[in-house]
C-alpha cells in the first residue's frame, strides 16, 4: 500500500522538536522517540501479511483498536526496525488473549506489567537479549525496542496512565518495556515455545505478567538438590501475591537459571517435568509464619495442608524453568506473577512466508 490512514501532522525536521512534541502531547513515554514518517511506517507495514486496517487486539483499558498501522506508529517511535515488527503484532496478539486478564493487570495497584520472551531462529540477528545482563542493561536494539513499543501501544492505543485509568502504587522499571530472549542453545530442556507446543523453527513470543524480578544469588551450595531447595523457598516469599488473600491460585512464576544452574539441574532432572515436581514440593511456608487473620484466610480457602504447610502455587505447572543469562553461575532470578493470570504466546507471521 502506499497511502496511510492515520492522521498526518505536519512539524519541523528536528529531533529534539518531535520529542518535546511527545512530551507535550502525552504520547511518548519520557525518552527521546524516532519520528514516525510515513516512510518509516510503511517500511514497518511491509513486513507482515496482514492489512493495515486490521484491528490485531483491544487493547485495555479503554478498548483501544489496535490496527496494525498504529501498531506500526508506536514500533517505529519505540525504535524498532521493519524486521521486528512481527513480533511487536505477536507480542499484542498474546496479551490480548482472554486468559491473560489484560484489564486487570492494567487498572490494579500492583506493578505488572508485561514481560516479553522470545525464542526461534531470528534471537541473534534481532539483537534480542539472552545472555550477560539480559534481564536490563545488555542493550539489545530488539530487546529495547520490542518491549517499548509493545508498552507504548498500551500506553497510545490503550489509554494505560499511570495515575488515571492505572493505579499502580509503585510501578517498576519495566514498565518502559521488558523483553529478553531464552538461550535455547544452553538450556537441557525444550525451549518454553516447545513446551508451549510451538516448532523450533517459529518465532515466538510469550508473554508473562510479571510483578518484578527477585535476584538469586549462591556461592556455597554444591549439591543440586539444595541449590533448588534454596530456590523454591525463596519463591514462597510470605508477601507475594500468591499468598494474599483473596488468594490467587493461577499465574506462572518464571525461574530463569543461567546457563551453568540450568547444565547442573539438567543431570539431576532430565526432565523440566520433574524439576518443576521438586521446586514445588518445596516451595512452601508453614502457616504459623502467616498473622492470625491471614492463616484464618488460609485456611477458609483451603490453603493449608494436613501437615500445616502453605504452598506458594498450586501445582507444578505454575512454576516454570527456562534458561538465560552468563557464565558467572552464580545468580540466577524469579520472575514473579500477578497471579490472576496467565501466560500466552502467539507466533509471528512474516510477508511471504
Amino acid at each position: 500500500m502506499s497511502e496511510l490512514r492515520t492522521a498526518t501532522l505536519e512539524v519541523d525536521n528536528d529531533t529534539a522538536a518531535v520529542y518535546e512534541l511527545s512530551l507535550a502531547e502525552k504520547w511518548g513515554d519520557g525518552a527521546p522517540v524516532v519520528p514516525p514518517t510515513r516512510e518509516r511506517v510503511l517500511a514497518m507495514l511491509a513486513e507482515t501479511p496482514r492489512d493495515s486496517a486490521e484491528i490485531v487486539a483491544v487493547l485495555p483499558p479503554r478498548r483501544g483498536g489496535a490496527t496494525v498501522e498504529l501498531l506500526a506508529i508506536n514500533a517505529v517511535i519505540a525504535g524498532c526496525t521493519p524486521r521486528m515488527f512481527p513480533l511487536v503484532i505477536a507480542a499484542i496478539e498474546a496479551l490480548a488473549e482472554p486468559g491473560y486478564n489484560g484489564f486487570a493487570l492494567a487498572t490494579t495497584t500492583a506493578p505488572v506489567t508485561p514481560y516479553l520472551i522470545v525464542n526461534g531462529p531470528t534471537r541473534d540477528e534481532l539483537q534480542f537479549d539472552y545472555r550477560a545482563g539480559c534481564l536490563g542493561g545488555a542493550a539489545g536494539r530488539g530487546s529495547v525496542s520490542v518491549g517499548r513499543a509493545v508498552a507504548l501501544c498500551l500506553r497510545n492505543i490503550g489509554g494505560l496512565r499511570a495515575g488515571d485509568t492505572s493505579r499502580s502504587v509503585l510501578g517498576q522499571p519495566a514498565r518502559f518495556g521488558m523483553c529478553f530472549a531464552e538461550w535455547e542453545e544452553r538450556s537441557e530442556w525444550p525451549s518454553l515455545a516447545v513446551r508451549r507446543g510451538f516448532q523450533p523453527y517459529q518465532e515466538v513470543v510469550t508473554v508473562h505478567g510479571g510483578m518484578g524480578i527477585i535476584p538469586l544469588v549462591d556461592v556455597n551450595t554444591d549439591d543440586d538438590r539444595e541449590l533448588a531447595h534454596l530456590i523454591a523457598k525463596t519463591l514462597a516469599m510470605p508477601m507475594t501475591n500468591l499468598y494474599v488473600p483473596p488468594v490467587h491460585r493461577r499465574g506462572e512464576v518464571i525461574v530463569v537459571l543461567n546457563p551453568m544452574w540450568a547444565e547442573r539441574f539438567g543431570a539431576s532432572w532430565p526432565k523440566v517435568e520433574d524439576l518443576q515436581s521438586y521446586l514445588y514440593e518445596h516451595a512452601w511456608q508453614p502457616a504459623d509464619v502467616f498473622p492470625t487473620r491471614m492463616r484464618k484466610l488460609l485456611g477458609e480457602r483451603g490453603r493449608i495442608d494436613s501437615r500445616g504447610r502453605v504452598h506458594a502455587a498450586t501445582g507444578p505447572q505454575q512454576i516454570v524453568p527456562i534458561v538465560a543469562g552468563g557464565l558467572g553461575n552464580l545468580h540466577s532470578a524469579i520472575l514473579m506473577t500477578f497471579g490472576e493470570t496467565l501466560m500466552q504466546s502467539a507466533a509471528a507471521r512474516r510477508a511471504g512466508g
